[in-house]
C-alpha cells in the first residue's frame, strides 16, 4: 500500500475538498464536502415554502399520485432549472410508480434542524458528514429498512455486495441506502496535464506518496524560469485551508474528530483491532514531518494556515482528492484545465466509506414502501438516473459516440446538484471530460479493484460516545487548535504533535479510547 497528500491557496494536496465531495468520500470525505457552503438561498427557502404541503398518503391507490419530499445537499447554488428536471423525471415515475417527486436543498444544520423540528418529508440525503447518519437514526428519524429492502425491493437489495450493506447498519439495522459509488476509499495525486508533459515528466497510474518531491520541485523551478504553463508561485494546493489530511488516510478512523482508528497495515497482525491515536502513529508522524519540510521549501503559502478557502477553480500544479479511476474526468470539468491522476492510497473499505452517501427514509412518513420502491427506481432505471444527474437530454446535456454525457453550457449553469448524492453513481452514463480521456466501462474496472480493498474487523461498528461526551468534545476542541498547522505544514510536527498529545490527553483521551475499544471488542466478539 502506498501512503500521503499536500496543500496550496490553502494547502498541500488535500482533497480538492469541494471536487472530492463530488466523489467521495468521505467521505471522507472524505471528504469529504463542499470547501464552503453558503447560508440558505432565496432559492432553496422558496422551495421549502413551496414544497410545506403535506404529501398524499395513499400508498398506491390505482390512479393516484403520490408527492413524495426528498431533501437533499445544498450543492451551493439552487439549480435554475430544477422544476423543469423534476417534470422531466416525474412523467417517468408516475407512470411507473405514481410518484411525483419534490426536491428541497438544504445546509447540514439546515436538514437537521428540519428533521429535529418535525419538518414534512420522506426521503433525506444522509452520510458520515452531512445529516449525520449514525447520531440521526440513533435519534429515531430514519426507518428501519433492514426487512423491507429485501422484501419490498428485492432489486434494489441486489445492486450491492452483502459487506455494503453491512457497513450501512446501526445496532445491527439497515436505516438507510448506500450510494451505489467508491464506497471503498483511494486517494489520488491531480496533476496539471500540460504542465507535466511540457516537462516531460511521465504521471504514473500509482505512485509513493514520497515520489510527489520531484513533482513539486519541477513546478517550482518552472515557475523561477518564467514557464507560461506554471501558473503558480505555490505549486501545491487544495480548496480548504486545513484539507490536508493525506498522512491519515491509510486509517480506518472510528473517530475523525479527535483522529483516533485503525492503522489498515494492521490488518492481519495482532494489533488488528487495537484503537490508536493516529497522529502518533509513525506513518502518519513521518507524513507530517514531510508537509513540513514542503512548507518550509515553498511549496506551500505561507498564509496557508489562516486562508479560510479560495475558489475550486484555482489552478496548482498538484493538488490530491479522494477519488477512483476515471475521476480525473470529473476534476477537469471541476478546475477548468485537464489533469492527469496517480493513486498514492488505497482501496481502503471502511465503515465511514461506505457511508459516504446515503439516503434515508422518514420513519413517521405514511408512505415508506413507496418512498423505498421509488428508490429502488432511482437505482435500477438509467433513463431516470441521468435525467436525475444531468437535466433533460438534448438541453443540459448529450450523449456522444462513444456513449459518454457531455454537459452543455445551459447543463452548467442551469443543472448541477450533488450526483453523488442522489443515488446509485455507477449506474447514470459516464461523464466525458474536454482533453481527458475517459473510458465508459470505468465502473467494472473501478468496483473490480475493490477486490482487492484491505479492511478492518470494524465494518459496520459505530462508537457510542454516550459514556465520554464530555472527553470527546475536549478533545475535538483540542485536537482542531492544532489541526491547520499540522497539515498544511505551517508548524513543526517533532514539536506540536507532542504538545497536542500531552493536551489530548489532559482532555480525557485515554479515558475516550478505552471507551472506543471496550466497545470495538465487543462489536467484534459478537460478529
Amino acid at each position: 500500500m502506498v501512503k500521503g497528500t499536500s496543500n496550496k491557496g490553502a494547502i498541500l494536496l488535500a482533497a480538492l475538498l469541494s471536487l472530492a465531495m463530488l466523489l467521495s468520500a468521505c467521505s471522507g470525505g472524505g471528504t469529504q464536502t463542499s470547501a464552503t457552503q453558503p447560508a440558505d438561498s432565496a432559492a432553496t427557502q422558496a422551495q421549502t415554502s413551496e414544497s410545506a404541503a403535506p404529501a398524499q398518503t395513499d400508498e398506491g391507490a390505482a390512479g393516484d399520485v403520490t408527492e413524495l419530499i426528498w431533501l437533499m445537499g445544498d450543492p451551493g447554488t439552487i439549480p435554475a432549472d430544477q422544476a423543469r428536471v423534476e417534470e422531466e423525471l416525474n412523467k417517468i415515475s408516475e407512470e411507473k410508480l405514481g410518484v411525483r417527486m419534490k426536491t428541497i436543498y438544504y445546509k447540514d444544520e439546515s436538514v437537521k434542524l428540519a428533521l429535529s423540528a418535525g419538518e414534512e418529508w420522506d426521503i433525506a440525503f444522509t452520510c458520515e458528514w452531512y445529516n449525520n447518519y449514525a447520531v440521526q437514526a440513533a435519534a429515531g428519524y430514519f426507518a428501519d429498512l433492514t426487512e423491507k429492502i429485501k422484501t419490498v425491493t428485492p432489486d434494489l437489495y441486489a445492486t450491492m455486495p452483502d459487506v455494503v450493506w453491512e457497513g450501512a447498519k446501526v445496532s445491527g439495522k439497515i436505516f438507510a441506502i448506500p450510494v451505489k459509488k467508491d464506497y471503498a476509499a483511494e486517494m489520488f495525486a491531480i496533476f496539471d496535464k500540460a504542465l507535466y508533459e511540457d516537462l516531460g515528466m511521465e504521471i504514473t497510474p500509482t505512485m509513493d506518496w514520497y515520489d510527489l518531491d520531484k513533482y513539486l520541485k519541477a513546478a517550482k523551478e518552472a515557475f523561477e524560469a518564467g514557464n507560461p504553463l506554471a501558473k503558480g508561485e505555490y505549486p501545491a494546493g487544495s480548496t480548504y485551508k486545513a484539507g490536508f489530511e493525506g498522512p491519515f488516510r491509510d486509517y480506518d478512523m472510528i473517530n475523525r474528530d479527535i483522529m483516533i482508528g485503525i492503522p489498515y497495515s494492521a490488518v492481519g497482525t495482532p494489533d488488528e483491532n487495537k484503537v490508536i491515536f493516529v497522529p502518533t502513529d509513525p506513518v502518519a508522524f513521518d507524513m507530517l514531518k514531510v508537509v513540513h519540510r514542503w512548507f518550509e521549501e515553498g511549496y506551500i503559502p505561507p498564509d496557508a494556515m489562516t486562508l479560510e478557502s479560495v475558489p475550486p477553480t484555482t489552478w496548482y500544479a498538484v493538488s490530491c482528492g479522494q477519488g477512483f479511476y476515471g475521476a480525473d474526468a470529473i476534476w477537469s470539468g471541476g478546475v477548468g484545465y485537464p489533469v492527469e491522476i496517480s493513486r498514492f492510497s488505497g482501496p481502503y473499505l471502511s465503515t465511514a466509506s461506505i457511508r459516504g452517501a446515503m439516503n434515508a427514509i422518514n420513519a413517521k412518513s405514511k408512505n415508506i414502501d413507496l418512498a423505498l420502491k421509488y428508490q429502488e427506481l432511482v437505482n435500477t432505471d438509467q433513463t431516470y438516473r441521468d435525467i436525475l444527474r444531468y437535466g433533460i437530454e438534448g438541453t443540459h446535456w448529450n450523449k456522444t459516440a462513444e456513449g459518454l454525457a457531455q454537459r452543455t453550457d445551459e447543463g452548467r449553469s442551469g443543472y448541477q446538484p450533488w450526483p453523488f448524492s442522489q443515488g446509485s453513481y455507477s449506474l447514470s452514463t459516464v461523464e466525458a471530460a474536454e482533453g481527458v480521456s475517459v473510458d465508459p466501462d470505468m465502473w467494472n474496472v473501478i468496483f473490480d479493484g475493490y477486490k482487492d480493498a484491505v479492511a478492518t474487523n470494524s465494518i459496520g461498528f459505530s462508537f457510542d460516545p454516550v459514556n465520554v461526551e464530555t472527553e470527546l468534545a475536549a478533545c475535538a476542541a483540542t485536537y482542531k487548535k492544532y489541526l491547520d498547522g499540522l497539515v498544511t505544514g505551517t508548524t513543526d510536527p517533532e514539536t506540536e504533535v507532542p504538545r497536542l498529545l500531552d493536551e489530548m490527553n489532559a482532555s480525557g483521551l485515554e479515558k475516550v479510547i478505552a471507551e472506543c475499544q471496550a466497545q470495538l471488542d465487543a462489536f467484534v466478539a459478537n460478529k
